[in-house]
């Protein structure tokens, strides 16, 4: 991985600590990653953070992003949270807060952990059906792969915010 470049507004950059609740907080990421001939590819996915990683889920079918990962694992993640068009200072601009972060991803092979992951999941977006996890889950385990992000860099930045969350 190359140096980072220096934050062109440097006032506007994060904490570790507050790009991880960035992560924490967010709804869905941008999982990038870059075919055989560079072309790049992201794609928005739902996920879940759990002791500082982020992890996602697919098929158990290769495609285009699983076959990516395959080739290489290194990985490019965005999270947008707060975001809001306004005019302020007679500028149009936006209030936001954002993560870019870097890593490489790896399918994750402990039965456990996917569970966890699965349930931690559901339980972030449809924690009203969070007695129906259980057998969701054993009817769709087989066909259903967990994947974990370990991040190498990560970077937040954030502009206009009304208040931290």
């Amino acid at each position: 991985m190359t140096k980072p470049y220096p934050m062109q507004m440097a006032e506007r950059e994060l904490s570790e600590a507050e790009a991880l609740e960035i992560l924490d907080a967010g709804e869905y990421a941008v999982v990038s990653t870059v075919d055989a001939d560079g072309t790049p590819y992201g794609t928005p996915l739902s996920y879940v953070m759990l002791d500082g990683k982020l992890y996602i889920h697919t098929g158990e079918r290769t495609g285009h992003k699983i076959d990516d990962w395959e080739r290489d694992p290194r990985v490019s993640v965005s999270v947008a949270v707060e975001v809001e068009p306004c005019f302020e200072d007679m500028f149009f601009t936006t209030r936001f807060a954002s993560v870019i972060a870097q890593g490489r991803i790896a399918k994750v092979e402990d039965n456990a952990m996917v569970r966890r992951v699965l349930v931690e999941l559901c339980m972030k977006y449809l924690p009203q059906f969070k007695h129906e996890i259980g057998a969701a889950i054993e009817r769709e385990i087989a066909d259903t792969a967990a994947w974990c992000i370990d991040f190498d860099e990560i970077r937040g930045k954030a502009g206009r915010r009304l208040s931290v969350q």
